[in-house]
């Protein structure tokens, strides 16, 4: 057993002094009973004892529970301390499409562009800022998958890494979701027995590679690994251009153009990232103009619900705290005490 304020059992030497008092103030209502009736109730005696008892242990309960009593038991662990994330963000070029509205990108930084590619990397900031425990690993996604940053719980480095990297220029041709979960998965290891897995995709859906048949093929795979995927969409439903800006201006010099020289135009592919998550067991979200940090919380409240060990959460030797516990009891111990 361990104390977290130690020096509060000093007070233990109220304990005799409080006795004292207390048999010497029962002694004195006896004696007056006694004046006036001439003759000792043993009814009253035994209250006055069971009075005496109840104050003093109410007294002790009370002062231990200041001490912060903790006890070594054997407790189940946080099952969101053994849930790993993989965090994906597509860099593909249709997240620099300027579709979306995030007023906390517009008024923390007036020179910061409001496209997909930002509202995502913003997204993934306020998803590592609300971890809980959760170990959780970062990667970019295009027509190939980016491992960044392996599963941690050091949240300092994966924000660190979201605000620094410079998505804009890692943008590429081309989206592949199959091998942005194939990446996912790669970055949550062989979990199984140890931790539950779950990958997060921030996308707009848009897939080059892949039939969405072999989407769903993917995903029903990841379902049977008990990996769940939780896609984000980002994005409007209605095709727009594509801007071209060069690094450090806000000026648009043009628009991305297919190979025959016709503007590429994009929009939300919300059906692709529904049907991954509904075949993998996860869920769908859409970004639109939810505050991030909204989403993030009612993101990761979700997660742990819908995932789940191959076996029961482990336990391990732990100190309880034991100082509500010993609240409750020393309260019952005084309102006995008054009802007698």
């Amino acid at each position: 057993m361990q104390f977290s304020q130690p020096w509060v059992l000093w007070l233990l030497i109220l304990l005799p002094i409080g006795l004292y008092w207390l048999t010497a103030n029962e002694r004195f209502v006896r004696r007056v009973q006694r004046a006036f009736s001439n003759q000792a109730s043993t009814t009253n005696q035994r209250r006055a004892g069971v009075r005496i008892i109840t104050a003093i242990l109410a007294l002790l309960t009370l002062i231990i529970a200041l001490s912060g009593p903790h006890f070594w038991a054997m407790l189940k662990d946080d099952p969101r301390r053994h849930l790993k994330l993989a965090i994906g963000i597509d860099v593909s070029k249709s997240m620099l499409a300027e579709d979306v509205i995030n007023k906390e990108i517009s008024s923390a930084n007036s020179t910061e562009i409001v496209n997909r590619l930002n509202s995502a990397s913003l997204l993934a900031l306020r998803l590592f800022e609300e971890l809980d425990g959760e170990q959780a690993g970062l990667f970019f996604f295009a027509r190939n998958g980016i491992e960044v940053v392996a599963p941690t719980r050091d949240q300092g480095f994966l924000r660190y890494m979201v605000k620094h990297t410079r998505l804009g220029e890692l943008t590429e041709s081309g989206s592949d979701l199959k091998m942005a979960m194939t990446t996912g998965a790669g970055l949550l290891g062989d979990h199984i027995n140890k931790t539950a897995g779950a990958i997060v995709l921030i996308s707009d859906g848009e897939d080059t590679e892949n039939s969405p048949d072999e989407l769903i093929t993917q995903a029903e795979e990841m379902n049977r690994n008990r990996v769940p995927v939780y896609t984000v969409g980002v994005g409007q439903a209605e095709k727009v251009y594509i801007p071209i800006r060069r690094p450090g201006t806000t000026r648009i010099e043009g628009f991305y153009t297919d190979p025959a020289g016709h503007p590429l135009r994009t929009r939300l592919q919300a059906s692709n990232l529904r049907s991954i998550s509904t075949a993998s067991g996860g869920a769908y979200f859409s970004l639109g103009d939810t505050e991030p940090r909204i989403l993030a919380r009612e993101l990761l409240s979700l997660i742990p619900e819908s995932t789940e060990l191959a076996t029961d959460v482990p336990r391990s030797r732990r100190l309880r705290d034991w100082t509500p516990f010993l609240v409750v009891v020393g309260l019952v111990l005084y309102i006995a005490n008054r009802l007698l």
